[in-house]
Order: structure tokens, then C-alpha cells, then sequence
């Protein structure tokens, strides 16, 4: 009898007897007692990747949860594959079967127990309701479950909300509560998540229906399309695949992209909306009107052109000798562009261990990784996000990550590791090197789509020793470093004898030096040659001929000085240690 009117129910429902088909095909037993769960240190990985929906569900889930507080019914909240991440509400009305069922580490979905509300609104990417005996599995009969999938603002799925109670208990709203509050918390995610140089676009078909949950939420970096809420796609007829590709123009073809704070209509489909349209926070974006940043080593307009460039988001590649100034000059592009509000944030490729620059740039879930901070890690991606990301020796990046990372300048998007979800992000790049990037590419070290996309403008700083006006240069590296602020100042003579010096570890060295003044200096002192060390002041003596033989004399005999130490020796020229091992396997070549 229990079976005639189970089959009876699915047969007259199409949504059900698909569900009852496909279960079948699963080859599942409708008599099995079976859990499918996952281990608790699987679980515990499980919660953490999914944070991010976690973050922005719960404050909905509770508020449900108290609204079923006299129901018998619990909320539950599953990942994008119905396994249960969190249950909220009153577990011990429910039978001790049902408790164990619904709890934390339980996979709902339809493959492993058949038609369900969780796995069915997986399946159908759609909200569903399965009563009693709809069920597949005899075991679940004694449950009435209704269920919506959640949609991230980039369109994929993140999860299920789920209401789960007794069968026999009446349950005439439920469903609807359910597609509210998931509704809420789209709206919620999208509205969150959004970032102050994305444009967000409201539409309703009644005025006063904006700034509220029923709203249709479209949001655009630039002109291009890169996330909405599940309204907005399907009332709009968007897919997946058009977020990041469609843009402005092409959605609103008559209408232009221009700020409006009085909702105003317009025609879509065949369809009348209001809409309103947000501008990005136009800090971000104020740009000079003519901008101007002096590089000490172009005498002509070189640094105009760099920053109209990065404020266009091409994406520029500095090479130079070690210590030349790369990422001083990128500093200067920095505040001078477009995302000078925002942070400058430097990674150094080549001096982190290959192991751990995945999670330095990409950042990394509480839990990630044995050793990681129980807080997490957003990452230096995120870091820059409405600034400038500065990759130095970005030729010594690992190959594996140049996909990833090449991925993120395409996307627009960072996705930490051990989460499923993902960030937007907004910011320029600078890549330094002193390799031939050219060349790595030949020797299969190097993505070549990765250069043309990191490469779209290169240029190149000469050494320090060839600048044009060195003088200049360290009177304004001195003033940085806080020599007027002392009130020290550099005699003529010693500024004449800075600028013949031959400088092999270049501006990075010249800092240095200039700090090591600095902290001797007394205020209101001026230091002359006598304040130089020793090495300095022989190498200020010798002729200008002599300078290029004298440059590798000033590295040996810093080197005796520090009876040997590469690192004591670097640091004192103001140069990397690579540079110092290249000197001496080129001397062994000569």
C-alpha cells in the first residue's frame, strides 16, 4: 500500500519521477541504511573552504532558525555537493535516526541517497520540497525537506539551505521561507562582496522595489559584467558564462553608463524596470590631469608615458641590473597612477621558498595547510587590490604558479587556498627582472602567455653609474631618507665624489650608504668625504678610466673586511648576494 501511493505521487510529478529515475540509474537501494559521511578531520577542511559561504548565510540561518523554533524543523546548510556543513535549530525533537542524519559530515546528495531536497535541488539547480514517501530512500520517508540551491555573486553554486522536519508535521510555508531567505542571502553576498571600483546596477519593476532583497543586482568592473545575483540572471536570461565577457553596452545598447541616484525606467525584453546605477568610489580612479613623475635616469618624458599607461591597465615589466631602482621607480609610478590610494604592495619572487610563495600571493583559509595561522591569510593579490601589485624577479616565479597567476590577471579574481570561493579584485601590475624573460621562455622556465600578459610595455633603467644627474638623485634620496629633517647636509665635494663612484650594486647600494651617513651624523652636522668608510673613500680617489676594474677591487676588499661573509658584504655594498656570486663566476670566465 506504501509503495502503490509512493509511486503514485512521483508519477504525477515530473521534477520527482526524473529524481526517481536518475536514482535508479545510481544503482541505490531503497532499503539501505546506510550514511554516506565524510571523517571529522575531513569535515573540519570541508567547513574551512567553504568559509566564505558560511560568513554570508548565517546571520539569515539564525534568524530562520528562530522563526522554526516551535516548528519541530531544523536549517541546514550544505556545501555545493549537499554535504552538510552546519544544522541549526531544534535536533532533539527529531527521531535519533533523523538527528544522526541531518547532523554536520552527512552527504545529502541525490547519488548517494537518492531524491532528496538537498541532492534534488542540486541536480536541478532549482528549489524543490520532497514529502514523506517522495523519498527514494525508505529510511528518509519520515521526513518532509524543502531546499534552494545559494548562488555565488560569479554565478556558481555555492551550496543548499534546507528546512528538514517530520513528515506528519504541516509545513504550508516552509518552502517559501526557504526561498526568501536564500533570496536574502544573494542579495546579501553580492551587495558584500562588492568592491569600491565596481559599478552596481539595481533594476525592479516597481521604484520603490530598490534597496530591497527583490531587487535585481548586476554588477560591472569597468563596462564588463562580473557578477549578479540569481534574480537578476534569470529574470535577465544571463548565463555563467557571460559573466566577465558582457558588457555594458551590449546588455543596455541605448543606455549610456552614467551614474543616477532617482531610479529612472528603461526597457529590457519587452519588460519595463527601474533602475539605478552606482559608480565606482572615484577616489580610486582620479587621476592627474596631467600626470608627471621625473625618472632621475630619462632625461625625457618617460615617466608621463608609464603612468598614462598603467592608469589604461596595461600591465608594464621593468628589467635592470640587481639593486638599480626598479622597485624605487615603480614606488614613484604608484603614487603619481590612478591607484595611488591604494596600497603598493612588493613580493619578491626569488626570496621566498618555493613552498610558500603560493600561499604569500594567493593567501590561504584557516587551517589550509599544516603550519598555517588559525586566522588565515588573505594574500598579497588581495593585499593589492585597488593599488599596485609589484612583482619583483618575476623571471624566478615557479612554473606551476604562473598558471594561477596568470589565471587571477585574467579573471580578475583570487581564490585562497583551501576555499572554493572567490574574491574580485582590481589592481595594476608591475613585474621587475633582471633575467631575459625571452629566453626562460625558450628554455621552458617561462609561460609565454603569461609574458605577453605581464610584458605590455618594458622598459629598461640603465645602471645607476649611467644616469644622468646622480647629483640630483641622492640630494633627493637624502631629503626621503630624513637628512633635512636633521638638518644634515652633504657637502658639494662629497656629493661630486658619490657621483664618480661606480656603484656595482646600484641604488640599492647608494641607500644604503647614504643610510650608514645618516645614523653616524650628528644634527646640523654636514658630512664630507672624511665620513665615508674607507672603501669609499679609495674608490672616490681613483680616476675616472680606472672606475670599472676599481668596482671589482671595492668587492674584494669588502669582502676581506668581512673575512668572507657573502651576506655582510652584500649588505654592506648594497647589493644581493646573487649579484656577488655572478661577479665571481664571471671573474672565474675571464
Amino acid at each position: 500500500m506504501q509503495g502503490n501511493s509512493a509511486a503514485s505521487a512521483v508519477n504525477t510529478n515530473p521534477l520527482l519521477s526524473d529524481s526517481w529515475f536518475r536514482s535508479q540509474l545510481y544503482g541505490l537501494d531503497r532499503t539501505a541504511d546506510d550514511f554516506p559521511r565524510v571523517r571529522q578531520g575531513e569535515l573540519a577542511d570541508v567547513l574551512a573552504s567553504n568559509a566564505g559561504l558560511q560568513q554570508f548565510a548565517q546571520p539569515v540561518i539564525k534568524q530562520l532558525a528562530q522563526k522554526l523554533a516551535e516548528k519541530q524543523s531544523v536549517v541546514i546548510l550544505s556545501d555545493a555537493t549537499g554535504l552538510v556543513l552546519n544544522t541549526f535549530g531544534d535536533m532533539q525533537s527529531m527521531e535519533k535516526a533523523q538527528r544522526f542524519a541531518l547532523a554536520p559530515g552527512n552527504l545529502w546528495s541525490e547519488c548517494g541517497r537518492g531524491t532528496n531536497a538537498i541532492g534534488t535541488a542540486l541536480a536541478i539547480d532549482d528549489g524543490c520540497e520532497i514529502e514523506g514517501q517522495q523519498h527514494f530512500l525508505t529510511l528518509n520517508q519520515g521526513l518532509y525537506c524543502a531546499a534552494m540551491p545559494l548562488q555565488m555573486p560569479n554565478g556558481q553554486i555555492a551550496g543548499v539551505l534546507d528546512i528538514s522536519g517530520p513528515a506528519h508535521f504541516p509545513h504550508p510555508q516552509t518552502f517559501q521561507w526557504v526561498k526568501a531567505a536564500a533570496k536574502q542571502i544573494e542579495y546579501l553576498w553580492v551587495k558584500q562582496s562588492l568592491h569600491p571600483q565596481q559599478w552596481l546596477m539595481s533594476l525592479h519593476v516597481e521604484p520603490h522595489g530598490i534597496d530591497t532583497s527583490d531587487e535585481l543586482l548586476l554588477v560591472f568592473s569597468d563596462n564588463v559584467l562580473t557578477a549578479a545575483n540569481r534574480l537578476a540572471m534569470r529574470e535577465l536570461n544571463l548565463t555563467t558564462g557571460q559573466l566577465g565577457t558582457l558588457t555594458f553596452q551590449q546588455l543596455f545598447d541605448q543606455l549610456e553608463q552614467q551614474a543616477n541616484t532617482i531610479p529612472l525606467p528603461i526597457h529590457f525584453a519587452q519588460q519595463r524596470y527601474y533602475f539605478r546605477l552606482r559608480a565606482p568610489h572615484r577616489t580610486h580612479f582620479a587621476t592627474p590631469s596631467e600626470p608627471s613623475v621625473d625618472l632621475p635616469f630619462s632625461l625625457g618624458r618617460d615617466g608621463e608615458k608609464m603612468v598614462r599607461l598603467m592608469n589604461a591597465g596595461v600591465s608594464l615589466c621593468i628589467h635592470g641590473e640587481t639593486g638599480s631602482g626598479k622597485e624605487y621607480v615603480s614606488r614613484a609610478l604608484h603614487q603619481q597612477s590612478r591607484w595611488r590610494d591604494g596600497k603598493f604592495v612588493a613580493i619578491n619572487c626569488a626570496a621566498i621558498p618555493e613552498a610558500l610563495i603560493e600561499s604569500e600571493l594567493f593567501g590561504y583559509q584557516p587551517g589550509a595547510f599544516t603550519g598555517a595561522s588559525k586566522n588565515g591569510y588573505i594574500g598579497k593579490i588581495r593585499e593589492a587590490d585597488g593599488g599596485v601589485l609589484f612583482l619583483d624577479e618575476i623571471g624566478d616565479m615557479p612554473l606551476a604558479l604562473q598558471t594561477r597567476l596568470l589565471r587571477v590577471l585574467q579573471e580578475k579574481e583570487v581564490a585562497p587556498l583551501g576555499s572554493s570561493r572567490s574574491w574580485p579584485v582590481s589592481f595594476a601590475v608591475i613585474c621587475a627582472t633582471h633575467r631575459d624573460l625571452a629566453q626562460r621562455v625558450a628554455e621552458g622556465e617561462f609561460r609565454e602567455d603569461l609574458l605577453y600578459r605581464l610584458q605590455e610595455f618594458s622598459m629598461t633603467i640603465p645602471p645607476l653609474r649611467a644616469w644622468p644627474d646622480i647629483k640630483d638623485f641622492i640630494g633627493r634620496l637624502w631629503i626621503e631618507l630624513g637628512g633635512a629633517d636633521r638638518d644634515i647636509q652633504l657637502s658639494p665635494a662629497l656629493l661630486a665624489s658619490l657621483a664618480q663612484l661606480p656603484w656595482p650594486g646600484n641604488v640599492r647600494q647608494l641607500r644604503s650608504l647614504l643610510r650608514v651617513l645618516l645614523a653616524l651624523a650628528d644634527e646640523g652636522e654636514e658630512v664630507t668625504d672624511v665620513h665615508l668608510p674607507a672603501e669609499y673613500r679609495r674608490a672616490a680617489a681613483v680616476p675616472a678610466e680606472d672606475k670599472q676594474s676599481h668596482d671589482e677591487r671595492l668587492i674584494s676588499e669588502t669582502l676581506q673586511r668581512f673575512n668572507g661573509n657573502i651576506s655582510k658584504t652584500a649588505e654592506a655594498l648594497g647589493v644581493a648576494r646573487s649579484t656577488l656570486y655572478r661577479r665571481a663566476a664571471r671573474d672565474k670566465r675571464d
